[in-house]
Order: structure tokens, then sequence, then C-alpha cells
């Protein structure tokens, strides 16, 4: 027996009572069919309704040959009549973006030929895949004309036209249908068959923001946020950007302009660190004994690139192997050099030795050791 949707006659019942039909419990929880509901199920791209039945969560709500099927943690008896609530707020949002992609893909599809090969509401945005490829003005032309249309509060349609109307209508469609096909219609926006449920006029949605577009398979893959979730992204960019013009002392719309100068200054500090740190290691080779044996050397804070450049420079005053290590966690990080000759076996020697691990170039290897310092002294005191 196939379930009556009641969600497609009145997209507003949130509350609804209906005869279970048959309760089975499966590995993942117990799937009850009613014979009437008001609970979406996943399908078409869109998340299915959230709520209760009976008080119990209803955790997942498939459609399976025509039946309904809610997935709960608990039984429910067959034949007994039980009373579902359809969590308003979630079939809200979920209607928020299922609608203002609809708007959105037919606005591409008008304006720039564009067909939507691809569509997911996921847990915190939605995801809309083109065939062609939109530069950032077509973006923005897109993003301004869908919200005029939400501001100009549309009539939203899903209904199921008769044969002879399908035939005559022009609508979007991913594949060829069979049977009754239902039609969502926005005026100057959008025809196109899909099974979702949308809002009953434009203006619910609320807004639609493109957040970012990437090229995919030759077009674009776009992530966008509608209503409520548009809203909320809005609201913590606002208190981040309110927190970045404070610590500058400028106003929300300077702060671009106050990080940028903030980057110029630091390149001129790391220009003139860099000409310091090449003076140091100038001076400090000059002052190295070439003892023809190995030695090692302990710097504070450097970078894997500063412990290469500081052990080339001091191996090209001493002829045996030189190691640099630098604190880095539980242990060192390190930089093995030995002018004109290959370093690697005695690096080999040195990792076993002091729990390392590293390799490279017969005239450089690097990697890291859990050795304290003492351990690395008495090693190269050998």
């Amino acid at each position: 027996m196939q379930t009556e949707k009641l969600y497609y006659a009145d997209g507003r019942l949130f509350a609804f009572t209906a005869q279970v039909l048959s309760c089975r419990q499966e590995k993942e929880g117990c799937w009850v069919v009613l014979d009437r509901t008001a609970f979406y199920p996943e399908g078409g791209g869109q998340p299915a309704d959230r709520g209760t039945l009976e008080g119990l969560p209803v955790l997942d709500v498939q459609e399976r040959d025509g039946e309904v099927r809610h997935r709960l943690a608990s039984p429910l008896a067959a034949g007994s009549t039980v009373t579902g609530r359809v969590d308003e707020l979630w079939r809200q949002l979920m209607t928020q973006q299922h609608t203002g992609e609809h708007m959105l893909s037919g606005l591409a599809y008008r304006h720039f030929g564009c067909n939507n090969v691809g569509f997911h509401i996921g847990q915190e945005s939605v995801r809309v895949d083109f065939d062609r490829p939109l530069d950032s003005g077509q973006l923005q032309f897109l993003e301004e004309e869908v919200n005029r249309a939400i501001w100009a509060d549309l009539p939203v349609r899903g209904y199921y036209p008769d044969a002879a109307e399908l035939a005559g209508l022009d609508y979007r469609s991913k594949k060829e249908l069979e049977g009754p096909v239902r039609i969502l219609t926005i005026p100057g926006c959008d025809c196109c068959a899909c099974c979702g449920l949308h809002a009953a006029r434009t203006g619910e949605v609320g807004l639609v923001k493109i957040i970012s577009a990437q090229n995919y398979k030759g077009g674009v893959r776009l992530e966008l946020l509608c209503g409520r979730w548009a809203l909320e992204d809005y609201a913590k960019k606002h208190s981040l950007l309110t927190g970045i013009a404070q610590r500058f002392s400028v106003k929300p719309y300077e702060a671009a302009c106050a990080v940028e100068k903030l980057e110029e200054e630091l390149a001129a500090v790391k220009l003139r660190a860099d000409g310091n740190f090449q003076r140091y290691l100038a001076l400090a080779a000059a002052a190295l004994p070439d003892t023809g044996r190995a030695q090692a050397f302990f710097e504070e804070g450097l970078s894997p690139d500063d412990l290469r450049r500081c052990a080339l420079a001091f191996s090209a005053r001493t002829s045996g192997p030189v190691a640099v290590f630098s604190p880095a966690g539980e242990g060192f990080q390190y930089a093995l050099c030995q002018r004109d000759a290959d370093v690697r076996p005695f690096g080999k020697g040195m990792n076993e030795a002091l729990r390392g691990r590293g390799g490279g170039r017969p005239e450089l290897v690097q990697g890291r050791t859990s050795a304290s310092r003492q351990e690395i002294e008495a090693y190269f005191s050998l």
C-alpha cells in the first residue's frame, strides 16, 4: 500500500495523525510505514524531514516503492494510531535552500544556457554544479537577479500537470522521466521537474548568497547559502570583521587595508631579519675551527630552511660532518652537511644512534631526532 503524501497537499502541515501499517526491526533501527505522512523523505538532493512520531525522534525518512519509511530507535505497534510532528524550523531551512537553488539554476539556464548537473544540500551549505563556466561578473549578475526575485515575493507552485500540459512545457530535467512528473514553477525564474518541497513564495527564501566558485569538470561548482544559513554566515563574518577592525583601531571596511599594511611591514621586517641572519652566519662560520671531526651546533627557533642554510654555511668552513640542531617538540630537527663528501652514511649512523629519522641528498640530510641535547653532544664527542 502506498503512503498518502500529505506534504505535497499541504507544505505547512506539521502535525498529523496516521495509522501504523507495519514496523520492521532492522540493524539500524525500526522502520515504520504509515498510511499517511507529512514527513518528507530524502530525495531530489533534499535531506529528509526531522521531527517525532509518538514522541520518538524520527532518525531518517526514506521512500521505497511508494512506501514512506520512518526510522525510529523503538518500535510502534502495527495498527495503532500515532501522532507525528514535523520539525517546522528544519523544514523551513530545507525549503529555503531548495527553492533558492532552483531560482539560481533556472536563471543560470535562462541567461547563460547552464545546465544543473549536480545538486546537494549539505550540513552547512548547498552545492550546485553547472556544465559551463561562469565568470565573476556573471555570478554577481545571477546573485542580484535571484535576490530581486526574492524581494518580488513571487508565487512558487509544485504540481502534477496532465500529459497534454506537460508535453507543452519547456522544463528543466536532468534525465528522461516516465509516468507522472511533478513540475515546479517560479515566474520568470524556473520551470523544472522536481520532487522536493519548496517555499510557498520566493520571499520566504529571504536571501541567496554565493560564497565560493571553482572550476569543475569543464563547468563550475558553486557553494551557496540561502535564508537562515545566509544570515548566520553574515553574522559570523561580521563578528570576525568587527573583531579584526577593533584590533587595528579602524572601521570594519578599512580592515583589509590595515591587514595589507601589516603584511607590507612584516615583509620588511622579515627582509631585515634575513639580512641579519645572513650576517650572523658569515660571522659564526668564520669563527669555526676546522677540526676535521664531526661537529654539532644548537640554534634556537630555526625553520627547516634556516637549518639548511646554517648547516651549509658552517660546513663550508670545516672538512668534517656538520650538524645543526634546533628544538622541535619533544626533540630536535636537524640539518647535516659535509663539504666535498657524501654525508648520507654518517646521517644513517647518527639516526640509528640518536633515534632519528631523515634523508636527503649526498651534500645535505635533514630530519628529526627524539634524543636529548646531552645524548647528541655525547655522540658527537666520541
